[in-house]
């Protein structure tokens, strides 16, 4: 049974010390050069796991080392403040080690506040999840660091089939105003704001033809992106092989970030409605499989057919969708 713990970072050295580690990755020879030689395996299999190496700690405390000795592999653990879980992550790996702590956390600081009970974790997801809307099974008010009973995780389970599945429609896919990456609730609160200033009442016929040329264009991607895209899938979208040009689109893997993202290996041609159901986070690809993963409120939808269809690949190998950003792109989207 997996475990989940839940750290407080209240004080602001806690923030601090979240900011070294879990919203930013630690520099890489910082870790290496902190641990023997005999550990480089696990470090690299952490490292290619958590995408970077990301990590949180306790101080000694009967209470923190006996939880720190339950911890294991694929456990979860939600990091919380100021009334909301921050951030989640699971974890990959345990360690006992000052010299790693001290370089991580900073030297000077005391033994008794020193974070040698260290976890890695996977790259964290940011959250905004307020503590009152998760009270049904998790505290409101806890220390520096608590793990949840296992009648609560057993519960959890027999209501939600897995911990797992927990936190995807709890965490991670929330209606609007609730975790900053449920992106559609972002764009339902943009929505309403902008029908509130009537935003999309253009001034004259001309001005309003030019705003949906525009939008399809932004849309559709890149000129330049989708042409290559378009050859390299021979006209057909990559999962339905639907052909009707005006409907394709170039959707991005990565999110835009300059030309680096503009090769093939970072996007997939898609029918429209799929590249939106992409950016949503409602449809993502197993790697392991490279297939279709459906979010569970698509399941009774007419897009059900599409969960396990496999994607079809550009013929040139150096063109297929990256792996790496297929992975990042499906746990963002808590699939």
């Amino acid at each position: 049974m997996a475990r989940i713990f839940v750290a407080g970072a209240e004080q602001a050295r806690d923030r601090n010390d979240a900011e070294k580690s879990i919203a930013h990755p630690i520099d890489r020879q910082v870790v290496i050069r902190s641990f023997s030689d005999s550990t480089d395996p696990e470090l690299i299999d952490i490292e290619r796991h958590g995408h970077g190496f990301f990590a949180w700690g306790l101080p000694p405390g009967d209470g923190h080392i006996e939880n720190w000795f339950l911890m294991a592999r694929g456990d979860f653990v939600l990091l919380g403040y100021k009334g909301a879980y921050r951030y989640y992550a699971r974890v990959l790996g345990r360690y006992q080690n000052e010299r790693a702590a001290r370089a991580i956390w900073g030297p000077d600081t005391e033994e008794s506040a020193l974070r040698q009970y260290l976890f890695f974790l996977s790259e964290p997801i940011a959250l905004g999840q307020p503590y009152s809307v998760l009270a049904d099974f998790l505290p409101e008010q806890f220390g520096e660091f608590e793990r949840i009973p296992d009648e609560t995780v057993r519960r959890i389970e027999s209501e939600f089939g897995s911990v797992e599945r927990f936190v995807r429609r709890r965490l991670l896919t929330s209606s609007a105003g609730g975790p900053m990456l449920d992106i559609s609730g972002l764009i339902q609160i943009s929505e309403r704001e902008l029908a509130r200033l009537q935003a999309f009442d253009p001034d004259d016929g001309k001005s309003g033809r030019n705003q949906v040329i525009e939008g399809i264009i932004r849309r559709r991607g890149h000129p330049a992106f989708r042409q290559q895209l378009l050859a390299a899938y021979e006209y057909r979208c990559a999962l339905t092989s639907c052909n009707a040009l005006d409907a394709l689109e170039a959707a991005y893997i990565v999110p835009y970030r300059g030309k680096f993202t503009q090769h093939p290996s970072n996007g997939l041609l898609l029918r429209a409605d799929l590249h939106t159901l992409f950016d949503l986070g409602k449809l993502a690809i197993d790697t392991r499989t490279m297939a279709v993963i459906l979010a569970d409120d698509l399941a009774d939808s007419s897009y059900r057919i599409l969960a396990g269809r496999p994607l079809r690949f550009p013929a040139d190998s150096e063109q297929r969708p990256n792996t790496e950003a297929l992975d990042l792109h499906r746990r963002l989207a808590g699939l």
